[in-house]
């Protein structure tokens, strides 16, 4: 989802109008509605300020940062919506489970259960190291590496 599409959400979740993001950002309506279309995009302080508009995190409105714990948790909350994954408590610990896909979704259990048999075969030691790397470096063409081996 891009910055924009996520502004959108947000905003209509809370039943505001462009005009009203807008006055509570003091800025102006044209600015949101090119936000959203994506015709611009916001600077790191328009983003904070739009972000405290909202009610929600920065994180949750930015391009995703995977150099940061924060910007991680953030794309695994957009996975958890978009994807179906799911966290399980399992003995009191947490791990991400990819569940059935929604109607109409990309699938990413399948998706994962490649990763997952490509990685039980480089610990198994079917394939090496750099065969395993090659194999997530050229995902997805490589998962006919895994229906070869």
């Amino acid at each position: 989802m891009t910055v924009g599409e996520k502004i959108r959400k947000f905003r209509t979740e809370q039943n505001l109008l462009q005009k009203e993001l807008a006055q509570k950002c003091r800025m102006s309506q044209s600015a949101i509605r090119n936000y959203e279309l994506g015709n611009r995009t916001p600077s790191s302080k328009q983003l904070e300020i739009i972000a405290a508009a909202l009610g929600v995190s920065v994180f949750a409105i930015s391009e995703p940062n995977l150099n940061s714990e924060l910007g991680i948790m953030h794309v695994l909350f957009e996975l958890e919506e978009d994807y179906n994954l799911k966290i399980v408590e399992d003995g009191g610990a947490y791990y991400l489970q990819a569940a059935p896909k929604k109607r109409g979704q990309a699938s990413i259990s399948d998706l994962i259960i490649e990763w997952g048999e490509a990685n039980e075969k480089y610990k198994s030691r079917e394939i090496t190291k750099e065969e395993y790397a090659h194999w997530k470096n050229t995902f997805p063409a490589s998962i006919a590496i895994n229906r070869r081996k």
